[in-house]
């Protein structure tokens, strides 16, 4: 390379290495430098080592120094957090949290963080192994080190922590337990580092909180307000997480129409490589509030559309759940009877007896609405475990008992009462967001 003719003078060099150049200055000096000046680069060199810039290579040193090993640190933590989340969950359930409590060997926020991702990743298909994993996190969080992570970090992850206990509590209908951790995560969140990613985070489940007990319109106001952080910040991926769950909660609130709109907004923003199930459950809860505008055909079509997502990007919950909104859209009862009784069965295997039961009572409807005697009452015996497992659907259990042991009342009646009975429960009694767990 030919060494340009034109030399800088020293003294720019020195303005250069001290931070005293102008913009254009060190433009000039850089591009210099960078046609392979090999006088001038030693001339910057002999500037970068005078007596007055010792100190300053000193005082980066240092700096660089702490920063290595804070990362190296940081690295060693999350590679050890996997081995520990694998011997925490060697343990049963109350060994695992004694043996949190009784060192601080596990007192780690990359642990603390593992057991929370793993917690969403299982909220849905697994509520007891997402449960644990959050009285972990929730045992692991409150021993964080305020000195070694600092107060607003550990506040953060407290309060995250706090919110999915909250959240496992709802799933498994223990509403007071859930409202308190959720108060309690909302105060913590209040003193942390004022995060407005953690802060969206935390409405989302509180609107999850409040949607499940019928109170929509503030469910949709916490939504509203997460939704404008995540566009406000870039994050499209979780403003369509953030729209699907308002789609959800509006088709809940009796909205299929609105419901239909925003969900079809959501799937344009998923990212499906990031969460490819987020994608089926947008597709399902798409074509359940289909059905539920009396847009069967329309449903239909992009039922037909979608048994490759599932069976490509689903498990066997979700195929269960993709043979019960079949048994829904189906037109005769034959055809029905087959979808529900396999979503029934192929749901209570998997062991989300919520949805089994479910769709046991839309085959009860039909059965209701047939006027089918003996097939109902068969039916009623394969429901009553389902119904007993549940503490929400006692009432439900006592209808089915009343209706096999009442042998002198009217068939067609008892059909009648029953049927509205039973879409009544699903409806009003049990918590619509329920009816579709599916949900982000």
């Amino acid at each position: 390379m030919q060494e340009p003719t034109e030399h800088p003078p020293r003294e720019a060099f020195q303005r250069l290495v001290r931070s005293q150049a102008s913009p254009e200055e060190t433009r000039t000096l850089v591009r210099h430098l960078l046609e392979g000046c090999a006088s001038c680069s030693q001339a910057a060199e002999e500037a970068r080592r005078s007596p007055r810039e010792l100190s300053y290579d000193a005082v980066f040193e240092r700096l660089e120094q702490r920063l290595n090993e804070e990362v190296t640190g940081l690295l060693t933590e999350r590679a050890s957090a996997q081995n520990l989340y694998v011997e925490l969950l060697g343990h049963q359930a109350v060994e695992g949290l004694t043996q949190v409590h009784g060192t601080r060997r596990y007192a780690s926020l990359a642990l603390c963080e593992l057991l929370l991702q793993k917690s969403r990743e299982r909220l849905l298909d697994d509520p007891d192994q997402a449960r644990r994993a959050t009285d972990l996190a929730v045992a692991v969080a409150e021993q964080l080190d305020l000195e070694l992570y600092g107060a607003p970090v550990v506040q953060d992850t407290q309060a995250v922590a706090w919110a999915y206990f909250a959240e496992t509590r709802r799933i498994q209908a223990d509403l007071r337990t859930a409202e308190s951790s959720m108060e309690k995560a909302g105060r913590l969140l209040a003193e942390g580092s004022g995060d407005p990613l953690t802060q969206a985070e935390l409405l989302t489940l509180q609107a999850s909180l409040r949607s499940y007990g019928g109170r929509f319109e503030e469910a949709l106001g916490l939504l509203n307000q997460a939704a404008s952080l995540y566009r406000r910040y870039g994050e499209r991926h979780l403003l369509g997480r953030t729209l699907l769950k308002k789609g959800t909660v509006l088709g809940n609130a009796g909205k299929p129409d609105l419901a239909i709109r925003l969900i079809r907004r959501s799937m344009d923003l998923i990212e499906a490589p990031r969460e490819p199930r987020l994608l089926v459950c947008a597709t399902h809860n798409y074509i359940w509030f289909l059905s539920e505008s009396d847009r069967r055909d329309q449903a239909l079509s992009c039922l037909d559309g979608a048994r490759r997502l599932y069976e490509q990007a689903g498990d066997r919950r979700d195929l269960g759940r993709l043979r019960w909104l079949e048994g829904k859209l189906a037109v005769g009862l034959g055809e029905a009877e087959g979808a529900l009784l396999e979503a029934r069965d192929g749901l209570a295997r998997e062991g989300l007896a919520y949805e089994a039961a479910l769709a046991a009572m839309d085959l009860a409807v039909r059965y209701a609405g047939e006027r089918k005697a003996a097939a109902m009452r068969r039916h009623a015996d394969q429901m009553l475990p389902l119904f007993r497992s549940e503490a929400m659907y006692r009432e439900t259990m006592v209808a089915l008992l009343s209706y096999q042991q009442d042998d002198g009342a009217e068939p067609g009646k008892l059909f009648e009462e029953l049927g509205s009975y039973l879409d009544r429960a699903r409806q009003e009694k049990n918590p619509p967001a329920l009816a579709r767990r599916l949900g982000p």
